[in-house]
């Protein structure tokens, strides 16, 4: 066999073991392995996206992008300038093109920049370089991605901005937002006053600070954490407002010899500010063509501003509502406040416990939402993060938060609770200007349920009847007791209450509150000296508060009990804890349950119990259904399979933001 006829048999048994493979062609691909061929970028996956790939490969320069990136950089800017005026279409593609190359080699550098180094004699243990929070290599990449994203998405030469379905206008606005938190947190926490100037590869960029937007409520906004590189745990759903803008969190700092409004005094020092800051380019394009870039630093809070005009058109802002809420728990208080807000009826750290999330909004219906027994504000979290990123609840509501101290008398409490919203309305509207805030809601959980059922009944004389047969006026008790116990004892619809909404409420008293544990909770609680002193008032004309108190746990095993130890305990009469009321026997319990919400009032019932339906006969662990049912319920809502505290659980929520529309239909 010739060597002509060799070749032939090895060409026919080459061609058959590629299977006749042409040049060109397709093969099968697995249905996701192109959704991430296709959908891979900067942001998400850290590499260049499939279009500014297309862009480096028809220019062929894309063989330098791992041995000179900033070569590569260099050319593709270089070509994008050389066609401005001739092709729009094509410069879209490399201004987008550039906006991923130079983030993504913005942040190669920010790594090396921040990986540990071994310095020498130090026995292998690793040490990040202390330098500079990053290099300015990095930094300058940032400020250049944020600049190509801005031409690009807000074009200024004539071209036709991206279309809302094009993928790559919402990459660009991320890697924007990404790049001008990068760039301009150059200190932990800071951003510089008045106007700075910075030199890089691209030219000169002049940033000039629009101070206006660092006042908040009375404070200066400072302490700024990037709020997108946050992780948040211990919320179900992490809720963001997209849209264009560097979030963080921002802490309100006070300023001195600067008061707080009426309006905004009862917003939480501690809570974290959602704030955006926009970096407005005001020649993107010409700046590419000259080397000279004007910036305009914007900063923006989601309690004011939500959309912005940007090159003739309205753009949504970005925040982080979900991370601002989750920061501001993570160092809140309120944890510690639980137990000793059950244990110390002096322990209240605000003054008379309405606090406010945001600052007041006229306009805007408020829901007061009242904690139950050694809880806190803090065990609404979950509901309030699913209400304020809600787009009908947050335009229609604002949301308060009353904190009181939790082993109180119930009665007393409900008397703070009634003088807190008196108080803030008129604080907010002094001059009653706003209707909204004659449509408030109260929503009370467990203990927080009776407190608000006292804002909407008239008790007329039934809890002084609990205490004494002397009708009040005729008691002979100090001014300071007489006024403390008018406010505590005899309550009215309050009118600017529309809606009441009960919780596992126990209007019947709980179990567990007659029980030993109950007595040992309540053993466990220290009155506040106001009541102390009341009482012993009382004491000496001959009321006994303790005849709705129980007995103290020594006292119930039997130990050291005399006579002598009964009539002094009745005499100096223990106030009551709100564990004592609680108890399905207590003469508190009984008088309560005996009243209505008012008629004009209207009422609604969410009840959990830890089984399947039919409710009757179970409980939540705490409450039995019987005691939380009320026949003046317009609605009652059984949550199965939930225990008591149910205000975090899915369908309590939506339970409760179903009563939240229909309230605001009925206007």
């Amino acid at each position: 066999m010739n060597r002509h006829s060799i070749r032939g048999l090895l060409l026919i048994g080459l061609m058959g073991a590629t299977g006749c493979l042409t040049p060109i062609g397709v093969s099968p691909m697995n249905r996701a392995d192109v959704r991430r061929l296709l959908s891979a970028d900067a942001v998400s996956a850290d590499v260049p996206s499939i279009s500014s790939h297309h862009v480096t490969l028809r220019l062929g320069i894309a063989n330098l992008w791992q041995s000179a990136p900033e070569e590569m950089l260099a050319r593709l800017h270089t070509r994008t300038l050389e066609e401005f005026e001739l092709d729009q279409q094509t410069t879209g593609d490399r201004l987008f093109a550039l906006t991923e190359y130079s983030y993504l080699h913005a942040a190669k550098l920010q790594t090396v920049c921040s990986r540990p180094i071994e310095p020498a004699g130090n026995r292998g243990r690793m040490k990040p370089v202390r330098a500079k929070p990053y290099c300015e290599g990095a930094r300058a990449y940032y400020i250049a991605a944020s600049l190509y994203a801005y031409a690009y998405v807000f074009p200024d030469d004539g071209r036709a901005p991206p279309g809302g379905l094009d993928p790559r206008l919402r990459t660009a606005v991320d890697i924007y937002n990404l790049a001008v938190t990068a760039a301009i947190r150059h200190r932990e926490g800071t951003i510089d006053e008045g106007s700075l100037e910075y030199s890089f590869h691209l030219g000169e960029v002049t940033f000039e600070i629009d101070p206006a937007g660092l006042e908040y409520i009375g404070y200066r906004l400072g302490d700024l954490v990037p709020a997108a590189q946050l992780h948040v745990r211990g919320l179900r759903n992490r809720y963001r407002q997209a849209g264009i803008g560097a979030p963080f969190l921002a802490r309100a700092i006070p300023q001195e010899g600067v008061e707080r409004p009426l309006t905004s005094a009862r917003v939480a020092d501690e809570l974290r500010v959602p704030i955006t800051i926009f970096v407005r380019y005001g020649n993107a394009t010409e700046g590419l063509r000259s080397g000279e870039f004007r910036g305009r630093i914007e900063t923006y809070n989601e309690n004011h501003t939500t959309q912005i005009q940007v090159a003739g058109r309205s753009v949504p802002l970005e925040y982080e509502t979900s991370a601002a809420l989750a920061y501001s728990l993570e160092y809140s208080k309120m944890w510690d406040f639980e137990i000793a807000g059950f244990r110390s009826g002096d322990a209240l750290p605000v003054a008379d416990g309405l606090v406010m999330l945001r600052p007041y909004q006229p306009g805007k219906i408020p829901v007061v939402l009242v904690h139950g027994t050694a809880s806190s504000p803090a065990r609404w979290a979950e509901m309030l993060n699913e209400y304020q990123s809600d787009p009908i609840l947050r335009t229609k509501y604002q949301f308060w938060l009353f904190m009181y101290t939790t082993g109180n008398p119930v009665l007393f409490s409900a008397s703070l609770l009634r003088e807190s919203l008196q108080n803030t309305l008129a604080e907010v509207d002094p001059d009653d200007q706003d209707p909204a805030l004659r449509r408030m809601i109260v929503v009370g959980h467990s203990q927080g349920g009776l407190l608000t059922k006292l804002q909407a009944i008239s008790s007329g004389t039934r809890f002084w009847d609990g205490f004494s047969e002397v009708p009040f006026e005729e008691i002979d008790v100090q001014p300071e007791t007489r006024r403390i116990l008018r406010k505590a004892i005899f309550f009215e619809p309050q009118p600017f209450i529309e809606r009441v909404v009960f919780i596992s409420t126990p209007h019947r008293g709980s179990f567990l509150a007659g029980t030993f544990l109950g007595r040992i909770a309540s053993s466990l609680f220290r009155a506040p000296t106001e009541l102390v002193g009341l009482s012993l008032d009382l004491a000496l004309s001959g009321v006994s508060l303790a005849r709705d108190a129980v007995s103290q746990p020594g006292f119930i095993l039997g130990l050291f009990r005399t006579d002598e130890d009964e009539e002094l305990r009745e005499r100096l009469a223990r106030p009551s804890s709100s564990v004592d009321n609680m108890d399905p026997s207590s003469a508190f319990t009984r008088s309560l349950q005996s009243i209505p919400v008012a008629d004009r009032i209207r009422a609604n019932s969410i009840i959990p119990v830890l089984g399947s339906e039919p409710p009757d006969g179970k409980n939540d662990g705490v409450v039995e259904y019987s005691s939380a049912h009320i026949d003046e319920a317009e609605s009652e809502y059984v949550v199965y399979h939930s225990d008591h505290s149910t205000q975090g659980h899915p369908e309590t929520i939506q339970e409760l933001r179903r009563i939240l529309l229909k309230h605001v239909a009925l206007q």
